[in-house]
């Protein structure tokens, strides 16, 4: 069973992945999330990036639907979404395949200088793809960057988002990585 806070948590998250805005999740979604990214890059959509992540997101969209999907109409309702995410947070080897493999594509497609850390302006750049504004981005990095290196490591990242994932403590800087809920 989901907490408060990681419900609101997972509804922010949900309204990230919904390109469109229409309250709900489809294909599409994954694929202009896919896109979007490989526009960053300004890369062709053939690029390893663009592929390695849209391949994952079309994954991601499968294992959703699957599990998710009640009413089979490939159409994820934030109700199915917040169901599917129970099932991941209590099963170890699905948050495994699920989040950290996404989030570790994520880190190497932003990590742009290829130094093993995420900057402000490349965390800045990542949040853009799911339209946070700079301002916020700016700020959440702050408050990230705990120990003030003004970088981000890939094990930093990985702890975050575990800590955004589990965490209930209404504080902690991870619950707002990716804006406020």
């Amino acid at each position: 069973m989901l907490t408060d806070i990681q419900t609101r948590k997972l509804t922010k998250l949900f309204h990230l992945y919904d390109t469109n805005g229409d309250g709900v999740l489809v294909q599409q979604d994954f694929i202009a999330l896919a896109t979007r990214l490989a526009e960053f890059h300004q890369e062709g959509q053939s690029s390893p990036h663009h592929t390695q992540i849209l391949t994952h997101l079309q994954h991601d969209w499968l294992c959703l639907c699957a599990a998710a999907d009640q009413n089979c109409d490939a159409r994820i309702t934030l109700e199915e979404w917040l169901a599917y995410y129970t099932q991941v947070l209590d099963d170890m080897k699905q948050y495994a395949s699920r989040v950290i493999a996404l989030v570790t594509l994520l880190f190497d497609a932003f990590d742009q200088d290829n130094d093993g850390q995420i900057s402000e302006q490349e965390w800045v750049s990542l949040l853009a793809v799911f339209n946070v504004q700079p301002i916020y981005a700016r700020s959440i990095f702050i408050n990230l960057d705990v120990n003030q290196d003004d970088c981000l490591s890939q094990d930093e990242v990985l702890t975050l988002i575990h800590d955004f994932f589990y965490i209930n403590e209404p504080s902690a800087p991870a619950n707002f990585m990716f804006g406020p809920y």
